[in-house]
């Protein structure tokens, strides 16, 4: 560039040249420099300003107080800005005039904030001769700061993306993957490699296949839609789980042209939601079809909510009836609401409740119910069991009937064997020792009137009363024979029976074995002693037997007593004129003892007698 002039005025710098065609370059270049934004200065290869643009002359003016001119030595307008921040402008200048153009950012501090300028050193050239620098200093705060809050966002977004648990799947309108984010290896396992190329169906389970073909069919005829879905993949393991996802088509948009999926793994939501089932269904059954009657009913109106089958085939009525139904319905007239009772301060703990309701066919019925408070489908409500115990009823005043009766028969018995007892002494001491004693008073008073036999009949009395004494020292044993409690049971029945063999022309034979015989109570002793007693005497009176055996056994908590003998036997289902097994088995019942009987005409007869010790 070849400069004959320079001029300045108050408003601009205007370069002319010698020839006249020069003159309109150098004025459109000037009026290109004077409007440019931001700073724009040329200088020669001794630094000095040949141009500089009315922005660069103003803030040079007002922050140092200079007016520039054309041949002034360039000022550092930069350090102007910002002292704190000096740039080697020496050195930059020489690179450029070196033939190497310079571009660099720049930031200073103004008024507290900070300013980036872009900077470039440019070489003019004249028949390849570098004669000047074109130089510029453009303010892009706003777009550094665009650029950074890009920056930011996208630095947001990656790490969103990186960071996230969901997995963001792309691929082309052939459905094959092209990216995928690095959850796909966090949460499934799988490398880019296992990925990239393949079909999205590569990974879903045959089970979800039918619906993937769907979502994909859906997501090409429909771009403008955005679809859920449920689907059972596969991760790199070849386990099964499961993922949620969202999916558009977004091919026709810019910058994305993909199909676009964003799936979250909800395998451990679609486990806890198969259990749930698994559980509501197991309660289901339990309720429906329990063999106990079950129903829920609303705890303020008692209107039925659910009946189960039980239910249904106790009352008789249709689940469809129950269900305009109340419990009033099937309560006895006399009984109050099951609130009422549930309510009282005297049952508040009470486990059960016995209640009489009506069928549909109006049979009464007793139950025992159940009340718990539950919550059903947000409302409070009560679970009722019930359980139709009338049998039971029936079957426990039928019990309590024969017991009364059997208490009167064993009275009645006791009473006949008072009786009898008595008459059997009566008739002793009136037809044997009242006789014995009548003689002996006949022989003393043939002694009294006839002297000369006196001492014979005196002796023949004497002899009388010893057989009368003996007589009644015979009947008194027979009566005290007891269990004597000092020696023990064992000794006691030995004691009897060995006496009986004395008198009686069978055999009988003993079996013990009690290991806790000291332990047991002495009036159970008794009362097995007094057992074996009256059946030997049975037998002795009724059986006519040749042999008897007596056995008494302990095993573990069970006593066990068996008499059997060889006689005639007899029916046990007949009626029987004496009290002796009557009296056995009251005896028996008082320590809630069992006694069974075996026997029949001509085959002898098996006493068993059991106790719980």
């Amino acid at each position: 560039m070849q400069t004959s002039s320079v001029s300045h005025s108050d408003d601009a710098m205007h370069v002319t040249t010698g020839p006249k065609r020069n003159a309109i370059a150098a004025a459109i270049l000037n009026g290109v420099i004077e409007n440019t934004e931001g700073y724009t200065w040329i200088i020669d290869k001794d630094l000095h300003y040949i141009v500089c643009n009315r922005h660069l002359r103003n803030t040079i003016k007002q922050l140092s107080g200079k007016d520039v001119l054309p041949g002034d030595e360039v000022i550092d307008c930069m350090a102007l800005l910002d002292d704190t921040h000096q740039l080697s402008w020496t050195a930059i200048y020489q690179e450029a005039f070196n033939g190497t153009a310079q571009r660099f950012a720049h930031s200073c501090s103004i008024q507290q904030n900070t300013v980036f300028f872009d900077i470039t050193i440019t070489p003019v050239r004249e028949d390849n001769k570098i004669i000047a620098l074109s130089c510029s200093a453009q303010d892009i705060t706003e777009r550094k700061k665009a650029e950074e809050g890009l920056r930011q966002s996208e630095l947001k977004f990656r790490s969103l993306i990186e960071n996230s648990t969901d997995i963001i799947l792309m691929a082309n309108e052939d459905g094959n993957i092209f990216y995928s984010s690095p959850s796909a290896k966090t949460v499934f396992g799988y490398e880019e490699a296992d990925y990239i190329g393949r079909h999205v169906c590569s990974f879903v389970h045959s089970d979800s296949l039918p619906a993937m073909g769907d979502l994909v069919q859906n997501l090409m005829q429909h771009p403008n839609e955005l679809y859920t879905i449920d689907l059972k993949v596969y991760d790199k393991q070849g386990n099964e789980r499961w993922v949620q996802g969202l999916a558009s088509n977004m091919l026709q948009r810019p910058g994305i042209n993909a199909l676009v999926g964003n799936f979250r793994d909800i395998t451990e939501r679609k486990k806890a939601e198969e259990l749930l089932k698994a559980s509501e269904d197991l309660y289901r059954n339990l309720f429906y079809n329990s063999p106990l009657p079950k129903a829920v009913c609303d705890a303020e109106t008692m209107q039925f909510l659910e009946v189960n089958e039980a239910t249904i085939q106790l009352y008789g009525y249709s689940r469809e009836e129950f269900m305009q139904m109340k419990g009033r319905a099937i309560l006895s007239t006399e009984e109050p609401e099951l609130p009422q009772v549930l309510s009282k301060e005297d049952n508040p703990n009470q486990p059960s409740i016995l209640r009489k309701h009506i069928k549909k066919n109006k049979e009464p019925i007793f139950v025992e119910v159940w009340a718990h408070a539950i919550n059903y489908k947000g409302r409070s409500a009560l679970l009722i069991l019930g359980n139709d115990i009338t049998e039971k009823i029936q079957l426990q005043n039928q019990l309590v009937e024969e017991k009364i009766q059997r208490q009167q028969e064993v009275a009645k018995a006791v009473i006949d064997a008072q009786e009898k007892e008595r008459e059997a002494l009566g008739r002793e001491l009136h037809d044997n020792i009242s006789q014995v004693l009548t003689t002996a008073r006949l022989y003393l008073n043939c002694a009294k009137d006839s002297p000369a036999t006196q001492e014979a009949m005196i002796k023949r009395s004497c002899d009388s009363i010893t057989n009368a004494i003996e007589e009644i020292r015979r009947l008194s044993k027979s009566m005290i024979e007891t269990f004597h409690k000092e020696v023990g049971l064992e000794f006691s029945l030995n004691d009897l029976i060995e006496k009986i063999r004395l008198a009686q022309p069978f055999t009988i034979s003993l079996y013990f074995a009690v290991p806790d015989e000291p332990n047991l109570d002495d009036k159970l002793k008794k009362t097995i002693f007094r057992i074996v007693q009256e059946q030997l005497n049975n037998t002795i009176k009724h059986a006519d037997a040749s042999e008897v055996q007596v056995a008494i056994v302990q095993k573990k908590r069970q006593l066990l007593i068996t008499i059997a003998d060889d006689g005639k036997g007899f029916d046990p289902s007949h009626k029987r004129n004496g009290i002796g097994i009557t009296n056995i088995i009251s005896r028996t019942e008082l320590f809630n003892g069992r006694v069974k009987i075996e026997s029949s005409p001509g085959k002898g007869c098996r006493m068993q007698v059991s106790f719980t010790i």
